[in-house]
């Protein structure tokens, strides 16, 4: 199965942000999402730097 940036942000749009309570996507947190053979990456920008759950999204 060949993954699109589509792919990633249709599955990440169902990740919700412990505090605010809407997903990442529509908080337009994920950037930069990049697709390669066996590998996807992407940035996620906190709402603020001194989110309190940081941690939490990183793992």
């Amino acid at each position: 199965m060949n993954l699109t940036s589509a792919d990633i942000l249709k599955a990440l749009g169902t990740v919700h942000d412990p505090d605010l309570k809407k997903d990442l996507v529509t908080l337009n947190m994920v950037r930069d999402v990049v697709v390669s053979t066996g590998e996807v990456s992407f940035t996620v920008v906190l709402t603020t730097p001194a989110c309190p759950l940081k941690e939490m999204i990183r793992q």
